[in-house]
């Protein structure tokens, strides 16, 4: 480029800027096809690690995590559980990702983003899939050219056997059930005692992180504390996370209704799975 090519640039960019007071960016587009374009545009714009949450009228949100025009991670999508980026083989990676790219698109504009700076430090081997692999994908998915204005969603939602809002014991195994592959151990226990109703992964018997009854019994004397100073401001389910120093290490989370509880350790990396997790259960119980 040339240096007067350079300065017109700046000239046009002084001419078109304008005060922001808030942090969110209206995503321009009348239709949805044109606001997949710009989501596509800020990823491929996004060169430092950032976690970008762009949001539609509805509330529907998709949080992901960029770095060198490529996304490392999903924090949160618009209906069940996002895409697990260690199990998952590339090119599904790419089609899971133009999928929910194309779904935020296509909900009832405008589309707004905001973007912050991630929670932890990438992984060196934290390589993920290029704007070029999910703005290819893209092209092999159809939506429509005019926005949808329906805030039920067109996918099939997860089969969440919830009953009523007092079915919070289902609530606490089912949390248990989907943690599954995002877990390195789990718990699912009686509140009142700490008796144990099952275990698996590092957390099952004979295995490094196995709590014994002893252990369970304080954890739930402790839990039941936590209850008692939180009476007054929180309701039943709660979701209690516990993240590591420095996000190198595992991290707890502990799904409780106050008659059991679920406790999940995971990779502190994890986080966003397993609270779109809970988002997914908890909204299908109302």
């Amino acid at each position: 480029m040339m240096d007067t090519d350079i300065l017109d640039l700046l000239e046009d960019i002084g001419r078109s800027s304008v005060a922001r007071l808030e942090p969110a960016v209206a995503l321009s587009g009348d239709t949805a096809v044109e606001r997949r374009d710009r989501v596509l545009q800020s990823i491929r714009g996004t060169v430092l690690p950032r976690r970008l949450e762009f949001t539609a009228a509805n509330g529907d949100c998709l949080a992901i995590e960029v770095n060198s025009s490529r996304v490392t991670d999903v924090f949160r999508v618009r209906s069940g559980v996002a895409p697990d980026f260690e199990t998952e083989q590339r090119e599904a990676l790419a089609g899971q990702l133009a999928q929910l790219v194309t779904d935020i698109a296509a909900a009832p504009a405008p589309l707004s983003m905001i973007s912050l700076r991630p929670d932890t430090m990438l992984e060196a081997d934290d390589v993920g899939i290029t704007f070029s692999e999910i703005a290819k994908a893209c092209t092999t998915i159809e939506m429509p050219a005019e926005p949808v204005i329906s805030v039920v969603p067109d996918t099939t939602e997860p089969n969440v056997d919830v009953e009523s809002e007092d079915d919070t014991d289902g609530l606490v195994g089912l949390f248990y059930q989907g943690s599954q592959r995002l877990a390195v151990g789990r718990i699912q226990a009686k509140a009142p005692n700490g008796e144990l109703i099952q275990s698996d992964g590092d957390c099952a018997e004979d295995q490094s992180l196995h709590a014994d009854h002893t252990l369970l019994a304080q954890f739930a004397r402790d839990l039941s504390g936590w209850d008692d100073d939180t009476a007054s401001a929180l309701d039943h389910p709660q979701l209690i996370v516990m993240r590591p120093s420095g996000g190198k290490r595992s991290g707890l989370a502990v799904m409780n209704d106050g008659k059991e509880f679920s406790m999940v350790v995971h990779e502190a990396r994890k986080l966003g799975a397993i609270v779109n997790l809970w988002t997914s259960l908890t909204e299908h119980s109302q």
